[in-house]
């Protein structure tokens, strides 16, 4: 096999990186400004035929070239798919990877700096090597950024840029996170059919009951804590004032917003808290994992002790706090108890965070 994979890499090696134009000339060389700012334009999948003809393509095309020439060489492997989501931001990178006496290999040639043929004991150990290269390789890309690996079957062939994002979406996702959990309280016997619903969720689905219920708790800081001028000392708010709010104070995400603890609460952390874990009842998420991060909106991670005057909080901070740190400032006497426990708001897509990922768990 040693010798069919080291003939499959020369013959990669007439291939170079780039895409060519009517003009049969490289892209990435006459028109580098064209190559950044149209790539989406211009760009389809080519065959493995043309690409041996042209000589010239993206990780993509080089991909389904090693896929042929494997099928070939009767050699069994895996194509994955790993792209970056940031807002607008969607770099990528296809690869193929195969097993051979119990070794794992990641065959590299289009990313220059990695070419070669690079060894694992374990399919996984590859993943999150490649993982970490990516993500090192695009450290411009913000926190709260999200990584995905999908493998893949063969495409179609000159299927546009946006075509293959689109059908990369319909093949199976990698999961190769560390979960991270976070923690929801939920009245006993409410409807979880659906899932946590948003307040925005329950106002644009018309569930006026539900809504009037559990916008209540923020009337008084509206009114006097918030200091939104335009609703400082009003006595009646209407339901579409409480949005207003909701997302003059939090961004525009606010009204969307579900909140979730570090840990959960436990009966022996106060008087009010044994009373709650009566008629609460206790569900966790896993932030981390990668079908969960797809319906994500936005994460905000607060600020210290949950005032905007203080430090704001990061994704590092929960990941590493310990659960005795992190109810070191829990006052049971306060009126609003939960308020110095630090917290995570999340808005999903849809405005609803689906049931299937919520997993109910036991008070301590």
């Amino acid at each position: 096999m040693d010798q069919k994979i080291n003939d499959i890499m020369n013959l990669m090696d007439s291939i170079e990186y780039g895409f060519k134009d009517e003009n049969d000339e490289n892209i990435i060389n006459v028109n580098f400004q064209k190559w950044e700012d149209e790539f989406s334009k211009f760009y389809y999948l080519q065959t493995p035929e043309e690409l041996l003809k042209s000589k010239c393509g993206v990780c993509w095309d080089q991909v389904e070239l090693e896929r042929k020439l494997f099928q070939d060489n009767n050699i069994k492997f895996i194509t994955y798919f790993i792209y970056i989501v940031d807002n607008n931001v969607l770099p990528s990178h296809t690869f193929l990877t195969y097993e051979n006496n119990h070794k794992y290999y990641w065959f590299e040639h289009s990313w220059g700096a990695y070419k070669g043929i690079h060894e694992y004991d374990t399919e996984l150990e590859l993943l999150l090597d490649v993982k970490k290269i990516f993500k090192k390789e695009h450290n411009y890309v913000s926190e709260k950024s999200f990584i995905y690996i999908y493998e893949y079957q063969k495409p179609k062939k000159h299927i546009t840029c946006d075509e293959f994002y689109e059908y990369i979406e319909t093949q199976k996702i990698i999961k190769t996170n560390e979960p991270l959990y976070f923690y929801h309280l939920v009245n006993k016997y409410a409807d979880m059919s659906k899932g946590l619903l948003s307040l925005q969720y329950m106002y644009n689905n018309k569930m006026y009951d539900l809504f009037d219920k559990n916008i209540e708790k923020y009337k008084d800081r509206i009114i006097n804590a918030w200091n939104i001028k335009k609703y400082r000392g009003k006595n009646n708010l209407t339901r579409e004032e409480y949005i207003d709010a909701l997302n003059i104070f939090r961004g525009k995400y606010g009204s969307n917003y579900i909140y979730f603890f570090k840990y959960p609460p436990y009966k022996n952390l106060g008087n009010k808290i044994n009373e709650l874990s009566k008629y609460k009842d206790i569900y966790r998420i896993n932030i981390n994992d990668e079908e969960v991060q797809k319906l994500i909106t936005d994460i905000f991670y607060g600020y210290d002790m949950s005032d905007s005057i203080n430090k704001p909080l990061n994704k590092k901070y929960y990941e590493n706090i310990s659960k005795k740190e992190y109810f070191s400032k829990y006052d049971d006497t306060l009126l609003m108890n939960f308020s110095t426990l630090n917290h995570i708001s999340i808005s999903f897509k849809n405005g609803y965070c689906p049931k299937q990922f919520l997993e109910k768990i036991n008070w301590e």
